[in-house]
């Protein structure tokens, strides 16, 4: 299934519905390498943790996003989470693909979605 990311813009962190994503991948990616290609990231707060969001969506509608803790994160990469349409390992390739930033790679994909 291939997805068209031509027009993929970042769209504020508030327009993602957390019900809707799920997550999909770890996703090795240098924090000012997306700073520069795609801007500030947007933070936010939730009963965990504060976090770091690079919020996305396609012109079809369907979004994803990078985020991880702001402060103390776990691993040095993002996680990926995206809208059904985006859940499978050929979406999450095409996704950070669409970063346009080179060194960007997944490191684990959600077993749900390798198959």
């Amino acid at each position: 299934m291939k997805m068209d990311f031509t027009g993929l813009r970042r769209v504020p962190d508030e327009e993602l519905m957390r019900r809707e994503i799920r997550y999909l991948a770890l996703v090795q990616v240098d924090l000012m390498a997306l700073y520069r290609r795609w801007g500030r990231p947007d933070v936010g707060v939730d009963s965990l943790a504060e976090w770091l969001s690079f919020a996305f969506a396609l012109p079809n509608g369907e979004k994803f996003a990078l985020q991880r803790e702001a402060y103390h994160p776990p691993t040095p990469g993002f996680l990926l989470s995206t809208t059904k349409a985006l859940f499978s390992a050929e979406a999450a390739a095409q996704v950070i693909a669409a970063l346009d930033i080179p060194e960007a790679l997944a490191v684990e994909v959600n077993p749900e979605a390798a198959g």
